[in-house]
């Protein structure tokens, strides 16, 4: 029988492997090396991670996220970290889930905030599948076979309960246990199912009985139905008798007020005919009295204005006066402005004269000017030349200290290249290149490996990414796919639970109207709102309930409204009620309603409603026909919805088909192109490295050769350069004497610089004091001009306004002497307006007299045409009252009709029809009846709710009932299958479990004895009759030693027979892989190569392949290969390889 082959683990991101890091894992041994801390023991960490381990603390961590690259100062921490590990599944011993293909790859992929998730050849699957596929095939996270660092330790100081794990992985039943697990666990759910079974059979059992006695309610709530309809006709036929009555009573009534009205009217015709005429002839008078005293105003406001115009005149001649001693005041002030004018100018003149007339000391200014000129400008010369020596000998100075201080570092810079010159002439002497070798052999091979390397990765980077491309593809479609049937069968459902909802509501022996409408969608409340339960009502002329079909009312609906018929499709039989529906919008409700004839009713989209009779629904108010037509609606959309899902479903079906055949023919292809890499990569990169250490070699030698040879070139350059700037040095130190005599030259410049300072400072001071006094001068001079100006300007100011006053005063004076005599003219014209006052008045008061009399006869006349006019109009008031009663009687009948019809569902001429045990002359008074149907209600009333559909309910829990005890006893069947099945997976773990101990023992005596040359070694099963609850105890007797515990042993011996107990189990059930952590680290250089004896053995009797981490140099001389575990780059681990076997090839060929 074949067995997984685990071929390649690839890491990405987990733990240091920070690269994509792929580990080859061959048939024979494999050594892993490396130093302390580079990453080793993270290769067998992640083949136990990849195959299920849950444990964090397993993986040396807190949390199981610690597995990601946390990161170094260099590179930044990942997100992510996956392992995938290849198997050879060509025998097809994987579970059936798994058994599609030869090759299986198993990734684990881990992110931060999403824990983790696995996938089997790009298939997602829970790890549950992933731990039992590697249980069933002997191995898997905890198997014995992956010995850990410390491992050999714990197995021997673990409690034999414990080591039994060890037999369990031998008899190949860890997937046993998990298969037993999994069955208990159902068991459980199966039998905690029973119980809640149980408790649901003895509800519905409870239910039935309530049904049963709801059902003899619902028969007498429908006898008491009955009786209640009956006297509701009744009542109904005398209300209508009693309309008919008043309507006659009111008629004859409106003819007596419609005579009485006419007498009236006339009467009061005539008295206003003649109040008319008594009103014409009162106008003139009118006109006459608002005449008269139009002019009694205009002469009093005459009389007011005289009196403002005397005391206005009297007012303007005190301003005269005031004014004119004001002008006399600033007469007299100009006047002497004048003459104090005259006085300065005549001081101003004697001053300037007298300054013109002063000694002339302009020439001896520019006298003294030019001598100190000439003063200054020798000083400033002798100062220049002082300066030039002074910089002269500063710079000469300067000059000899830096021809100094240059050629001592020449002389020093001389010294040193000379000596480097002969110490480069000795290096160059020692190298010697053989220059003229023939070409080197390794470059030729690296390249055509390199070739060959990039062809075949570009075939299989193109394979992988069209394999990737299709698998994107099919992934699309299958999700595409599963979203179109999610969908599907959600419409599905929807459309069945609303016509098990529909159908529910309505007897099935009729159709009801609501569920015959096609209304247009937004009017589906407006329809439910105005006919209400009325739509519950079947077609069907044999239903108790039914529409039976009227003409059409011929009375219109309001100008400007639309009927409902116009939306919504329904049968003839509803049309009479349809067209008294009329759709508006809620403002025109509240305008019309008051309009409506009996038996209309306007409506909105909304559902507000407002009836004839005042009847109204609030927008809002959720009906169950509204429900019923929405429910109805949204039936016929998703039937359509189904339709156009069913198209899409077939359609994605046959592309994932597709895609998936492509999926499997491209995944052929990239496995075929990945499987040629791992050679051509060993292959290449050996070549490049016999490449890199010659060229490396070669290349060194030549860069230290002419680094060399161009720094003696540079020195001897720098050397002459050298020289060439030393001699005229030597040449200008001879030349040193000139600043004594630049000195002893400044010296005589400074005593005649002194001299030159002295005489300019002389002149200057005379020159200066000079041009003081001219400057005080002239500066007086003119101050002097500017005050005889200012002065000549007010004079002539102060002349012209002493003129203009003048001219004020004698203007003023004129006008003065005009006002003085007006008083008598105010008296003349005072005397004159007194008399046409007296006119006017007279005439005023005659007018007043005459239209008194004239409105009082008007009067009169007026309010006799009032009284009869208020007879008239009582009469009037009394003919609308009458008509009004009328069109109430008219409008009672109506109204009687119509609710008749609302009430019963038919005629007032069918009412005695629907009298089967009362007869229509019964003497019982309105009254009466009333208080008969309010005692039958509440009669019906106390009954509560009642339950109308008792009997189907109670015969659908009778189906219930019967359904669920049928699964009860296929439950109860299910459980003693599933405790069969876990008492046989017992006994055959317990059977496997012993022949594998049988063997194990056998095996395991065997290899003690080749280890320790002799001796004897046994397995015991302890503390438990049963073995899948014993424990393993382990009985050794090295040579020479007693019997005893494994316990009892030195380090060493406690090391090989763990180790001989491992092996052991390999012999009885080989696992696909071993890896063995550092398990040679306790044990002596003899006993090394005993361990290494049996590992040579283990790999020729079983196809287990051995992966040993190793610090010990003969463990690694015993490996077929050997992985070097580096890290170069701190924190960051790399896998180098290397074939023994190849390399002694290689060097053998070197």
């Amino acid at each position: 029988m074949g067995s997984l082959v685990f071929n390649q683990i690839k890491l990405t991101g987990f733990k240091s492997f920070v690269e994509p890091t792929d580990f080859i894992i061959k048939p024979g041994l494999t050594g892993i090396v490396g130093p302390n801390g580079c990453g080793k023991s993270n290769l067998l960490e992640a083949i136990r991670w990849v195959m299920g381990a849950n444990s964090a603390k397993a993986m040396r961590g807190a949390a199981m996220e610690d597995v990601i690259f946390s990161g170094t100062k260099q590179r930044p921490g990942r997100n992510q970290a996956y392992v995938t590990l290849t198997i050879d599944n060509s025998s097809r011993i994987a579970p059936s889930i798994f058994n599609d293909n030869d090759t299986l790859e198993i990734t684990r992929t881990i992110t931060k905030g999403k824990g983790s998730a696995y996938k089997v050849n790009n298939r997602t699957v829970r790890a549950k599948d992933v731990q039992l596929l590697f249980a069933d095939a002997s191995t898997g996270a905890n198997s014995p076979a992956l010995v850990r660092q410390g491992q050999i330790n714990e197995l021997i100081s673990a409690k034999p309960s414990n080591r039994r794990r060890i037999l369990e992985e031998a008899a190949g039943i860890s997937g046993l246990y998990s298969r037993r697990h999994e069955a208990e666990l159902r068991l459980k759910a199966a039998e905690t199912n029973l119980s809640r079974l149980d408790v649901i059979l003895g509800q519905i059992e409870s239910q039935l009985l309530s049904l049963r006695r709801q059902s003899r309610q619902a028969a007498r709530y429908k006898r008491l139905a009955g009786e209640i309809h009956e006297y509701k006709a009744l009542l109904w036929l005398i209300r209508w008798s009693a309309a008919l009555e008043g309507q006659e009573n009111s008629t004859d009534t409106v003819k007596k007020c419609e005579e009485l009205v006419s007498d009236t009217t006339l009467k009061a015709v005539n008295i206003q005919n003649m109040a008319e005429k008594l009103r014409i002839a009162l106008e003139p008078k009118r006109e006459e009295q608002i005449i008269a005293a139009a002019v009694l105003g205009r002469l009093n406001a005459s009389k007011e204005a005289l009196e403002n115009e005397e005391y206005a005149a009297k007012t303007e001649l005190r301003k005269l006066e005031t004014q004119k001693e004001q002008l006399k005041t600033d007469l007299n002030r100009e006047k002497g402005i004048v003459e104090d004018a005259s006085i300065a100018k005549a001081r101003l003149d004697s001053e300037f004269e007298k300054l013109n007339s002063a000694e002339d000391i302009s020439l001896a200014l520019e006298q003294a000017a030019q001598n100190a000129e000439s003063a200054i400008s020798k000083r400033s010369m002798l100062e220049n030349e002082f300066n030039e020596y002074t910089r002269k000998i500063a710079d000469q100075i300067a000059r000899n200290e830096l021809i100094n201080k240059e050629k001592l570092q020449i002389e020093d810079r001389l010294k040193k290249l000379q000596e480097e010159d002969e110490v480069i002439t000795m290096k160059l002497d020692d190298i010697v290149i053989d220059e003229n070798s023939s070409e080197n052999i390794f470059s030729a091979k690296a390249k055509q490996a390199l070739i060959d390397l990039e062809i075949a990765r570009e075939h299989e980077l193109s394979n992988t990414e069209k394999k990737q491309n299709i698998e994107y593809k099919c992934n699309n479609a299958r999700d595409i796919l599963q979203k179109s049937q999610n969908t599907l069968s959600a419409l599905v459902a929807e459309r069945s639970a609303l016509k098990k909802v529909i159908t529910r509501e309505y007897d099935s022996n009729w159709t009801p109207a609501l569920s015959m409408l096609e209304v247009k969608k937004g009017f589906e409340l407006a329809i439910a709102a105005s006919m209400g339960e009325d739509l519950d009502a079947a077609i069907d002329k044999e239903a108790k309930l039914r529409w039976s079909g009227a003409p059409t009312p011929s009375q219109p609906l309001p100008p400007g409204v639309k009927s409902i018929a116009e939306f919504v499709k329904a049968p003839h039989e509803l049309d009479a009620r349809m067209s008294q529906i009329g759709v508006v919008d809620f403002e025109q409700i509240v305008l019309l309603a008051g309009s409506l004839k009996p038996g209309q009713c306007l409506v909105t989209v909304e559902g507000h409603v407002a009836r004839w009779d005042g009847f109204e629904i609030t927008a809002g108010t959720e009906t169950s026909a509204a429900i019923k037509l929405r429910q109805q609606a949204r039936i016929n959309e998703i039937i359509e919805e189904i339709t156009i899902t069913e198209t899409e479903v077939n359609k994605h079906q046959s592309n994932f088909e597709k895609l998936k055949n492509d999926l499997l023919l491209a995944s052929d292809k990239a496995r075929s192109a990945k499987k040629v890499l791992p050679e051509l990569e060993k292959h290449e990169r050996a070549a490049q490295l016999a490449k890199v250490m010659y060229e490396s070699d070669l290349t060194a030698q030549l860069i230290k050769k002419q680094s060399l040879a161009e720094r003696k070139d540079q020195v001897n350059n720098e050397i002459s350069k050298l020289n060439t700037q030393y001699e005229p040095l030597v040449k200008i130190h001879t030349n040193l004497s000139k600043v004594e005599e630049l000195l002893k030259i400044q010296n005589g410049v400074s005593v005649e610089l002194n001299s030159a300072r002295s005489i300019a400072d002389e002149k200057s001071g005379l020159y200066q004091g000079l041009k003081n006094e001219l400057d005080a001068r002239s500066l007086r001079l003119k101050s002097v001009v500017e005050e005889r100006s200012n002065w000549k300007i007010r004079s002539e100011t102060a002349a012209t306004r002493v003129i203009t006053l003048e001219e004020r005063q004698n203007a003023v004076e004129l006008i003065l002497s005009r006002t003085l005599n007006n008083p008598d003219e105010f008296n003349d014209r005072r005397n004159k307006l007194f008399k046409e006052l007296e006119k006017a008045e007279k005439r005023r008061s005659d007018s007043a007299d005459s239209l008194a009399k004239a409105e009082e006869e008007f009067q009169e006349a007026d309010r006799a045409a009032r009284s009869l006019e208020v007879k008239a109009s009582e009469a009037r008031e009394a003919r609308a009252s009458a008509l009004a009663h009328e069109m109430a009687a008219k409008e009672k009948v109506t109204e009687t009709r119509a609710r008749i019809n609302e009430a019963l569902q038919c005629t007032p001429e069918d009412l005695p029809t629907h009298l089967i045990n009362l007869k229509p002359e019964s003497s019982l008074s309105e009254f009466d009846i009333e208080r008969k149907i309010d005692r039958l209600s509440n009669e019906r009333e106390k009954m509560g709710g009642v339950n109308l559909r008792a009997d189907e309910e109670a015969n659908e829990q009778k189906d219930k009932f019967d359904e669920l005890s049928k699964e009860r006893l296929d439950l109860q069947s299910a459980i003693n299958r599933l405790r069969e099945g876990i008492n046989e997976l017992n006994a055959e773990g317990r059977q496997r479990l012993l022949k594998a101990f049988d063997i194990v023992n056998e095996h395991f005596s065997r290899l003690f004895k080749t280890l320790f040359g002799g001796g004897e070694a046994s397995l015991a099963l302890t503390e438990s009759d049963d073995p899948l609850e014993a424990g393993l105890e382990v009985m050794v007797s090295p040579p020479g030693k007693k019997l005893g515990s494994m316990s009892l042993m030195s380090g060493g011996e406690q090391a090989l027979t763990a180790t001989a107990l491992i092996f052991a189990v390999f012999l009885s059930n080989p696992a696909p892989i071993c890896v063995l952590d550092e398990v040679d680290a306790p044990l002596d250089d003899a006993n090394v190569s005993r361990y290494c004896n049996l590992l040579d053995a283990m790999t020729k009797q079983t196809k287990t392949k051995f992966i040993a981490i190793t610090h010990n140099a003969v463990t690694m001389s015993r490996m077929d290969r050997l992985f070097g575990v580096t890290m170069a780059e701190q924190g960051v681990s790399q896998l180098l390889s290397m074939e023994l076997r190849d390399a002694k090839k290689l060097v053998e060929e070197e």
